[in-house]
């Protein structure tokens, strides 16, 4: 029999992705046709769309996780209508960002309704998450789901017959899934564009980059599809979609969220860095929320992996002592970065809280040794997944090579010895950093989430005020704060090599942010310091 070709395979799931979504619930082709170049802003479509009711665009819209579930519990909403709310709106959100990959809402639908019989029948919860609609990205696996992580030679995987035990966990706590996210092929880039699903755009402007490989949960999260998801990040998979989209996010300290059984795109066995599971949100309490059912469900019975480390009470604090690193020279940052962390600084400083400049030089060495990890395998597994269907590569992987003009370093040898060289470099750095944190006595670090806003897509490059928490295993959240304004950021125009360029024009409008940084399996601290930042900020 004749082998189908990438191209034919890829229409008929794209068909078939296109049919799950209601008649009742497809937008008029005037709102869905949006350019990747025009940089639109599509965040009122679904309440300009006039699909959903009052009623679901109040629980789409009003809410976080941690007030639906109030309302849920005490019988003031189903989790029936909240359910059919947020998968209306996740329908809309897809058919203008392409942030979905899989749609499974009358499964989702389904469990809603059972939820609320047994809630009507016994007055008994199934789970602290009774009802709540919960998003995941593609790499989740779930039982009759498929998997296809943006490699087309993946469709023929079909539905799976498996279930992560992050998910798992979070079925037993009460929780409904209802969508997995987009990703980028290879899931090592960070824009979110394969050939099955597209490219997933930032709602804020088209032109821009929802980021990745998380980028089609921050998608949905900024448009309110969704209002809690679970994400995946070893190279800032998580905090540069919250970075690109405006939402919060948090990188767990590895193993304290259960990361085992997910469809991978990378070859087992070559230790590097570890990668880590964690929660995207509109707010720092759905974080902790988050993090702190999942930490005390016990994840060790469900992945051998995971540690016991259930989520510890910590008394937070009135004022802060943060330290602040500013600046790696070489990656600049860019005028409303600058701007955003110069005004948040200022705030804080204002309301009390110290802020202790960090001279470090970090970035750049962790950034290069990171990738320098990513490249050991000899096999390149994913690009054998790419050749297996003759599709393409995207074109955001060019921005991430080694051989780039930003970052002019060759692979490590692929040796033995180049492999005992470079598992021993982590620990220099996490020396050197604990060194700083220790003299400066800190609660925290405040510094940038990556060197710019979202970037036109492809042009991301490397990411390293991020990936410096991978190398080290340290927590870090985003918190959303500000946008950028060419007005506004003049001001903080200098004489430097932008890397990626700094274009006003292109990025106006566009979220700013800041990242908090704490020590590995301090989480709770961390959370808790995020919280005052917040409220300082009056987020």
């Amino acid at each position: 029999m004749e082998t189908q070709s990438w191209e034919v395979l890829v229409h008929k799931k794209q068909l078939e992705a296109a049919a799950k979504i209601p008649i009742e619930w497809r937008l008029p082709e005037k709102l869905t046709k949006i350019s990747e170049m025009s940089g639109i802003n599509v965040l009122d479509v679904p309440r300009q769309s006039g699909i959903l009711t009052p009623r679901q665009l109040e629980i789409t819209e009003e809410w976080d996780a941690t007030d639906l579930l109030r309302k849920m519990h005490c019988q003031e909403l189903s989790a029936y209508e909240v359910t059919e709310a947020f998968c209306i709106r996740a329908a809309i959100v897809q058919q203008v960002t392409r942030c979905l990959t899989e749609t499974f809402f009358e499964r989702a639908l389904q469990r809603a309704k059972d939820l609320d019989e047994i809630l009507c029948k016994t007055g008994t919860l199934v789970g602290p998450l009774h009802g709540l609609p919960i998003s995941f990205k593609d790499c989740f696996n779930i039982d009759g789901i498929p998997s296809t992580i943006g490699f087309t030679s993946f469709i023929k995987n079909g539905p799976l017959s498996s279930t992560s035990p992050a998910v798992r966990i979070l079925l037993n706590l009460g929780a409904i899934p209802y969508v997995k996210t987009n990703v980028p092929q290879t899931m090592m880039a960070a824009d979110s564009h394969n050939y099955i699903f597209g490219r997933t755009i930032n709602p804020h402007r088209s032109n821009l980059t929802a980021g990745g490989s998380t980028g089609g949960e921050g998608a949905l999260i900024a448009m309110r599809g969704s209002v809690l998801g679970v994400g995946t990040d070893i190279a800032s998979s998580i905090r540069i979609p919250a970075v690109c989209n405006g939402i919060y996010s948090l990188r767990s300290s590895a193993d304290r969220i259960p990361y085992g059984g997910q469809t991978s795109s990378v070859r087992g066995g070559l230790a590097g860095i570890k990668p880590c599971a964690g929660p995207m949100a509109t707010s720092v309490r759905d974080l902790e929320l988050f993090m702190k059912l999942v930490t005390n469900a016990d994840p060790w019975q469900f992945d051998s992996s995971a540690l016991f480390s259930p989520w510890r009470t910590v008394t937070p604090k009135s004022a802060l002592r943060l330290g602040l690193i500013l600046e790696d020279s070489h990656f600049p940052l860019h005028p409303p970065v600058l701007r955003t962390l110069t005004r948040a600084t200022k705030t804080l400083e204002a309301a009390g809280n110290q802020i202790i400049p960090l001279h470090t030089l970090l970035m750049r060495n962790a950034c290069t040794l990171a990738f320098r990890m990513f490249s050991m395998d000899p096999a390149l597994t994913p690009f054998k997944h790419i050749a297996a269907s003759g599709e393409p590569t995207i074109p955001a992987l060019a921005s991430t090579s080694l051989h780039h003009g930003y970052m002019p370093y060759g692979c490590a040898p692929l040796t033995l010895e180049g492999l005992y060289d470079l598992n021993e470099e982590p620990n220099h750095l996490k020396e050197e950093f604990r060194d700083r944190i220790m003299q400066a006595k800190v609660d925290a670090i405040i510094m940038p989430g990556y060197q710019g806003t979202a970037q036109p897509h492809d042009l991301s490059g490397f990411v390293p005020y991020t990936v410096l928490c991978n190398v080290m295993d340290y927590p870090s959240c985003i918190i959303p704060y500000g946008k950028a304004n060419k007005s506004a950021d003049e001001a903080f125009i200098r004489r430097v090599n932008y890397k990626p360029p700094y274009v006003a024009d292109d990025i106006e409008g566009a979220p700013c942010c800041i990242q908090l940084v704490g020590r590995n399996m301090h989480d709770e601290e961390l959370v808790k310091v995020a919280e005052l930042v917040s409220e300082t900020l009056m987020l």
